[in-house]
């Protein structure tokens, strides 16, 4: 199962997605602002699998299967009434 962390530091971050056990984790960190004008926080991933594949072999062909369940947990715990807005290598957490 995995698990998702989200770490602040001022009005940025990271959010860690973690998989695995005690003695063998992998993690895929994705840096997150607070947006404005209606959006809630911005979330940023590689825009390729190519580029995803490349950095994250654990996790090779599995790009949109983890950034969308980082997101909907994120959106879930931090700004449930909020919407996901897809653009091209970012996820938007919008006022729904």
């Amino acid at each position: 199962m995995a698990k998702v962390k989200i770490i602040t530091k001022g009005r940025s971050g990271t959010i860690q997605y973690i998989e695995g056990s005690l003695f063998r984790k992998n993690v895929y960190e994705f840096y997150w602002e607070f947006g404005g004008a209606g959006t809630f926080a911005i979330i940023w991933f590689p825009k390729t699998d190519a580029e995803w594949d490349k950095s994250y072999p654990w996790a090779a062909g599995r790009r949109m299967e983890i950034v969308k369940a980082m997101a909907e947990d994120v959106r879930r715990k931090q700004a449930p009434s909020s919407a996901l807005k897809w653009e091209d290598g970012v996820v938007l957490l919008v006022g729904g």
